[in-house]
Order: C-alpha cells, then sequence, then structure tokens
C-alpha cells in the first residue's frame, strides 16, 4: 500500500466516522423529545431545529477540516453533503441555519473559491428541500424495499450535480482545472457519503418513530386499562340495572342492582331468555324485532316498558338499549341500561290529573276544557247546526262564602257540578272554569233559538233549592253564550266571547242569559288590529310631534308649547290623534307611544336650544303610563342627559277623568317628578266628578280648563261663570290655570278680565311642525287688541 492509498483510506475513514457521530448526535436529539411531560415535549420541539441545524452545520465544518485528499492539490469535502442532507432531513429552519454556520466559515476561510463555496451551499440545501418535499413519490407501493435506496442515491446525485455547477461559477481556466481533477471523486464520493449519512439518519428516524409509537400503544394500553376497569366499576356500583344480552333474549350478565331490583339472583339470570322479565311475554319477539331496527337504524333503542319482578309485581322501567360491535362491525351484543320509574310516573299522573280535573268536583279544569273543545270545534267541519258555549256564574256565591263558611259553600259547588253533569247529557263538554264559574259546550245544537230554550232549561234546573247542613240554599246563576260557527275563533277566543256575555248578564240585573254582540266582538278586533298599526308606525318612524304655543296674557310672551302627536300614514296621509288613540287605551302599545313621546320631546327641546329659542314644553301622558316606576326613572335620566334645556322644561299633562281611580298613585309620582323639576297640569279640568278633590289632594302645579267651556263662554253664561269658578277656585289652591279653546281676540279679553294666566288655541297659533314652531315664535306678536299685552318677543 502507498503513501497516497493510506492517506485516502485514513481521510475516508476520519469522514465516515464524522458522518456516524452525527448520526449519533441525531438520534440523541430525536430520542430527548420523548419525555412524559407534555409541557416539556413541547419545549424540546421548539428547540429541536436549532440544535439539528448546528449539528449538521458544525459537522460540516469538521468535515472541512479533515478533506479526502485524491491527489496533489486535489480534494474534496463533505460540506455539500452536510448542506443537501439538512435541507433533506431537517425543518426549513434547521436547513437554513445548518446554511448559515456552513457559509459563516466558508466567508472566514476566504480565497478565489468562497464565492462558488456559497453558491454550492444555497444550491445543494435547496436541492434537500425538494428531494425532501418529493420523497412521498418513493413509497414502498410503487419501488418496493428499493424506494429508500433510489432516493438516497437519486438525493446523491444531485448533490454532486449541484457541486459541479457551483465549481462552474469559478474563472472558466480555474474551472475547467478543477473539474477535470475533481469530477470522478465528486460523483463518486458525494452519492457514497450521502446514501451512507442517509441510510444512518432514516434508520436513526425509524427507531425514533418505533418507540414513539411503542410509547404512545402503551399509552393508549393503560387508558384503555382505565377504561376498563372504570367500565367494571361503573358496572358494579351503577345505580341504574345494567344487563348484557343477545339479540335473541339471552342474558349474558347482570349487575348487582339488576338483581336488586328484579328480585332474581345473577345465576337465575345468565343464559336464561329475557322474556321472563317482560309483563307481555308473547310480545317479546315483536319487541326484540323493534329494538333490533332501531339499533340498526340509530345504534341504540329508548323507552319505557312494564316489566315483573320475581314476586310477580309489575313496575315501569325507562331502558336504553345500544349495540356493541365486534371488531368485524357486527352487532353481537345489547348493553341495557334502564331504572325503576314507576313512582315517577304514578306521580306526573296524580299531577296530570291535578291539571286537568277540578279536585273538588271532578270536573274538566279550564285547560282540558279548552283542549276538549278545541277537538269538538276540529270536527265541526261541514257539520250542520251549531256549538253552544256558555259560560255560568252564580250569583249570590260569595254573600253564601261569607255567611255559612267555605265548607258549605264547597258542597254546593260540588252540588251544582253534580246537577250540570246531570242534566246536560253525556254528549256535551262540563267544566269548572274558575271559582264559581262553569263552562258547557253544547256541541249539536239545531239553531240559537234551541239552544238558549236548552240553556234556560238548564239555568232553571240549577236554580232548585238545595238542603246542606239542613240549610235550605236557592241561588240562581247567570250565563253568557256565544254560538260557533257565527263567532268563529278557538276555544281561547270563544271563552273570551262567552266570558264578555257573562259580564254583560250580571251588569243586566244577574239571573239571566246575555248573547254575546258579535259586532262588539269586531270593534275588540278593530281595536287589535288598530294598536298593531300604531306598535308598526312607531317601528318605522311614522310618528311626529306637532307643537301649539303656550301665551302668558299678561305680557304676551310665549312661555312653552304643548306636543301633540302626529301619524304620518303612507296611504292616509297626516292623521290626528283622534283617529288612532282611543283604540290603544289601556293596550301595551299606548304606554310605548308615551315613552316614544317623552323621548321625542327632549330632542324637540334640544333642538329648540341650538336654534336659540329655548322653550318649556308639555306633553300628555296616560295615567298607566305615569304610576310606572320605569317613567319616573327614563325622566330622570333625561334630564341629566340634556343639561342645557331650560328649568323647567317639561310640564306633563294628565286627564281628569283617568286620575281618579289612582290618585294616591299619582299624588305620589306627581311628588317625586316635582323633585325632578318637572311640571304637571290636571288636563280638561270641569269635565269630571270630583274637581274640588283634585286640587285638595293633587300636587299639579297647573290646572288646564277644557276648551268645550272656554269655546261657548262668550254666548253661554253658565260657562263663563263656570270659567270663572275655575279660575278662582284654581288660585285659591295656588295653581296656575291654562285656557285651551282660545280661538278669537274676544276670548282672550274675556279670560284677561277673569285672571286667567296662560292661553292656548287656534286664535294664537295652530299646532305645527318644529320648524315652523321656531319661525312663529321669532316672529310672535301679541294682537293689538290685547290692550294690557306688551309687545314682546320671545
Amino acid at each position: 500500500m502507498n503513501i497516497d492509498t493510506t492517506s485516502l483510506i485514513r481521510d475516508m475513514g476520519m469522514n465516515a466516522g464524522l458522518l456516524c457521530f452525527l448520526a449519533a448526535l441525531y438520534s440523541i436529539a430525536l430520542s430527548a423529545l420523548r419525555h412524559p411531560d407534555l409541557s416539556i415535549r413541547k419545549a424540546r420541539q421548539r428547540w429541536l431545529p436549532w440544535i439539528t441545524g448546528l449539528m449538521f452545520g458544525f459537522t460540516g465544518i469538521l468535515t472541512m477540516l479533515v478533506p479526502l485528499r485524491l491527489a496533489e492539490g486535489v480534494i474534496v469535502d463533505a460540506r455539500l453533503v452536510m448542506a443537501g442532507l439538512a435541507g433533506a432531513y431537517l425543518t426549513p429552519l434547521g436547513a437554513v441555519l445548518c446554511a448559515v454556520v456552513l457559509g459563516a466559515y466558508r466567508l472566514s476561510l476566504g480565497g478565489i473559491g468562497t464565492g462558488p463555496a456559497m453558491v454550492g451551499i444555497v444550491l445543494t440545501t435547496g436541492i434537500g428541500w425538494l428531494w425532501q418535499h418529493y420523497r412521498p413519490y418513493f413509497s414502498t407501493q410503487r419501488f418496493g424495499t428499493l424506494s429508500d435506496g433510489l432516493w438516497l442515491v437519486g438525493l446523491g446525485l444531485s448533490l454532486a450535480a449541484g457541486g459541479m455547477l457551483a465549481i462552474q461559477t469559478l474563472p472558466p481556466e480555474v474551472a475547467r482545472a478543477v473539474t477535470a481533477q475533481s469530477w470522478v471523486a465528486v460523483v463518486v464520493i458525494y452519492p457514497i457519503g450521502t446514501v451512507l449519512l442517509g441510510f444512518l439518519l432514516d434508520n436513526v428516524q425509524k427507531l425514533s418513530q418505533r418507540e414513539e409509537a411503542l410509547e404512545q400503544t402503551a399509552e393508549t394500553l393503560k387508558a384503555m386499562l382505565a377504561e376498563a376497569r372504570q367500565a367494571a366499576s361503573v358496572f358494579v356500583n351503577s345505580k341504574d340495572t345494567i344487563a348484557i344480552v343477545q339479540p335473541d333474549g339471552t342474558v349474558l350478565d347482570v349487575n348487582p342492582t339488576y338483581t336488586s331490583v328484579l328480585g332474581y339472583s345473577r345465576e337465575e339470570l345468565i343464559g336464561k331468555s329475557s322474556a321472563v322479565l317482560l309483563h307481555d311475554e308473547g310480545g317479546e319477539a315483536l319487541f326484540l324485532r323493534r329494538v333490533a331496527q332501531s339499533i340498526e337504524r340509530d345504534g341504540r333503542w329508548h323507552g319505557e316498558l312494564a316489566r315483573r319482578r320475581k314476586n310477580g309485581e309489575t313496575f315501569v322501567s325507562e331502558l336504553t338499549i345500544e349495540g356493541i360491535k365486534d371488531p368485524d362491525g357486527v352487532v353481537r351484543k345489547w348493553v341495557s341500561v334502564g331504572k325503576d320509574v314507576t313512582e315517577q310516573r304514578r306521580l306526573e299522573q296524580a299531577l296530570q290529573q291535578f291539571g286537568n280535573y277540578d279536585a273538588l268536583t271532578g270536573l274538566a279544569s279550564r285547560r282540558l276544557f279548552a283542549k276538549e273543545l278545541n277537538a269538538a270545534l276540529h270536527k265541526r267541519t261541514d257539520t250542520p247546526g251549531i256549538l253552544a258555549l256558555c259560560m255560568l256564574d252564580i250569583d249570590q256565591f260569595k254573600d253564601l262564602n261569607e255567611q255559612w263558611g267555605q265548607p258549605l259553600a264547597d258542597q254546593f259547588l260540588r252540588v251544582f257540578a253534580q246537577r250540570l253533569r246531570a242534566d246536560a247529557g253525556p254528549d256535551n263538554l262540563i267544566g269548572r272554569i274558575g271559582g264559581d264559574e262553569f263552562a258547557i259546550a253544547l256541541t249539536d245544537c239545531a239553531d240559537t233559538e234551541s239552544a238558549l230554550q236548552r240553556l234556560e232549561g238548564l239555568r232553571q234546573s240549577l236554580a232548585r233549592t238545595a238542603v246542606l247542613d239542613n240549610v235550605q240554599l236557592r241561588l240562581t246563576c247567570s250565563a253568557g253564550v256565544t254560538f260557533y260557527p257565527a263567532d268563529p275563533g278557538d276555544a281561547d277566543g270563544l271563552l273570551r266571547h262567552a266570558d264578555l256575555a257573562l259580564y254583560a248578564a250580571k251588569e243586566q240585573g244577574k239571573d239571566r242569559i246575555a248573547v254575546f254582540d258579535i259586532q262588539q266582538g269586531q270593534r275588540v278586533q278593530a281595536r287589535r288590529h288598530t294598536a298593531k298599526l300604531v306598535e308598526d308606525a312607531l317601528l318605522q318612524g311614522e310618528m311626529e310631534l306637532y307643537f301649539q304655543p303656550k301665551v302668558r296674557i299678561s305680557d304676551g310672551q310665549v312661555v312653552g308649547a304643548e306636543c301633540l302627536i302626529r301619524w304620518r300614514h303612507p296611504e292616509r296621509g297626516l292623521l290626528a290623534p283622534g283617529v288612532f288613540m282611543a283604540d290603544i287605551v289601556g293596550t301595551p302599545v299606548a304606554s310605548k307611544l308615551d315613552h316614544w313621546v317623552l323621548g321625542a320631546a327632549f330632542k324637540a327641546g334640544q333642538a329648540l336650544v341650538a336654534q336659540g329659542s329655548p322653550l318649556p314644553l308639555s306633553i300628555n301622558i296616560a295615567v298607566s303610563t305615569l304610576i310606572d316606576s320605569k317613567f319616573q326613572q327614563e325622566v330622570a335620566r333625561l334630564l341629566r342627559q340634556h343639561p342645557s334645556l331650560p328649568r323647567p322644561f317639561l310640564e306633563v299633562e294628565l286627564l281628569e277623568t283617568e286620575t281618579f281611580n289612582d290618585l294616591s298613585a299619582v299624588a305620589y309620582v306627581i311628588q317625586g317628578l316635582d323633585d325632578l323639576g318637572v311640571q304637571c297640569s290636571i288636563d280638561d279640568f270641569g269635565t269630571g266628578y270630583s274637581s274640588l278633590t283634585y286640587l285638595q289632594r293633587l300636587p299639579a302645579q297647573i290646572v288646564k280648563i277644557d276648551q268645550s267651556f272656554v269655546r261657548e263662554m262668550l254666548v253661554n253664561e253658565r260657562d263663563r261663570a263656570l270659567v270663572r269658578g275655575i279660575v278662582s277656585l284654581a288660585h285659591a289652591f295656588n295653581r296656575k290655570v291654562v285656557a285651551e279653546g282660545v280661538e278669537t281676540p274676544a276670548h282672550a279679553e274675556a279670560l284677561r278680565d277673569l285672571e286667567c294666566d296662560v292661553l292656548q288655541g287656534y286664535g294664537i297659533a295652530r299646532p305645527m311642525p318644529l320648524q315652523d314652531l321656531m319661525g312663529w315664535i321669532r316672529a310672535w306678536q301679541p294682537p293689538p287688541e290685547w290692550g294690557g299685552a306688551r309687545q314682546l318677543r320671545r
């Protein structure tokens, strides 16, 4: 062996050792990823690209320190193999880091070969990344056991080509000389080094993956063992009955709760048919077939089943039966999980009985009666004749209860119900709606006259004297009736209509029958329709405010304006409140409209301030809205939100006829509004019945004389005297007086003579939009006829 051969073997051995050393380090790095703590594994995973990239880079530096010396002046190192393998085996970050380390070291060496070396490092790193990207193409399905070898040989040859291509970036003469001396070595050594190190790296990766798979399998087995133990614990300790059966009903196993509930021992059940446990043994085959179909379709069956204990006792069991598939996907076992719900169903039945039937009389409750009435109405399609629905109320029942006590009153109700059931007949519906109110539906009447005759006879029969605890009692009853299909609707609607007719009978003097007025019902329906339209108009922004000014008579100054609602209907044009307000009184829509007016008034006040014409505004509010706590809270919020408005700004006008029923509540709210700086006025004063009482008990600051008195005061001395009395009475209680309906200068002069404070009416100005009000305020001058009024502008 000569010196050149010995040196070559030595250099190849050192490079091979470096490659093996790199493979060992790579194996250590991969094995470090396996740790039972997930957080540590994740942290190591983040550092792996940095560690492996530095490994490959520094190993490449070592190969440059011990290159293969093929001849004098001809050396080959493995740095490009390192760069290519880094691209082929590492993440993009690791490959880039390896290339940076190799490039930095090569730059430090300098020389004419620095540029080609940089090109070679970048080129081979990219070649390696491409081969990594297309490695799935070399699958065992396509190339068999040679797939990995073919991929490595192809990678090695590609790296050799890349190395030779990098050499061509040298000056032409140098490139030709270097190529001639080294191409054979590069083409031989690069593939050999690539295959050698790639083989080691592949084995390291496969070994690591195998160890990881073994660890995962062990973890899976542990989890399965834990689940099996848990399932066994659930099976043994569950409070539900659990049984494993075959689809033919043969019992394979049961848990202790199952034997306790059924009364059989485990040995008595295993291997036996479950038919012995069914209440209806003859239906076992049908039941099993139904369960099998459900499991095939949905994977489970759920329902209730009547079962039988060993002692013969029957109970209700709520069951869920699920199919268990074998590894081949065939269901060969069922798991049945159940619980005894006998007491629960018994309680539900008792509650249903309690909800559907009256406990005192045994008659149907209102809910059940309505349900049965709806069913009867559905059956009457194209049926001749009519259905009569009658509501009955015992006239003197309250006196009976107060005089003789509840026990005797309850006895009378039972007697009343018995008579009603006996006289009405079995084909008709009877129910106790509540208290002393009963309902009866005559389902087959020829016409209204015959129905009324039958109901009158029934009513007279119910009024017969009854002897209870040696007490003779004879109580009459009132009745309200409506007829279907003349009165179309469902059970709830018919019951409401019959109830309205019942109240009408009581108002007419009791002890009689009243028939529901369908026209009245149509009016109610029309009101509901209007309320719905008004609610929609609010949502669609069709409502707006008009403003009618108020003028102080002493100096002609504008002291406020009343906000009046208008509906800009898309088809009917501008509508005054008289068109729709009466239909929404007492409905939730009225309250919504009141709150809209309140908010719109504050917006208008803010606009007046912005135009330099600050002005107090008054709004009309229903008493039901006023006494709602939300109203006062909303007023307080709006006042805080608009600090620039004049004080006092808001005045709330209340109808005298509305305040009478809630006098104490209204007084309390008025006082609360006064504390906020909000004034209140009694509107239409003089039209109610307790004007003096109002002035005494309501802390309202303003009284508005109804316009009907003001208009006629010039020609009707009685109205003039009434206006004079209202003014004097209001001033005596220290209230300010506003007169509505001022239409002429003569009205103004007469009211000035009576010492009225403020005027409002068409003679001053008609209601107008906000923009027109601003211009009117600037142009306003009191008429010359107001001799005592100074010519002022506000």
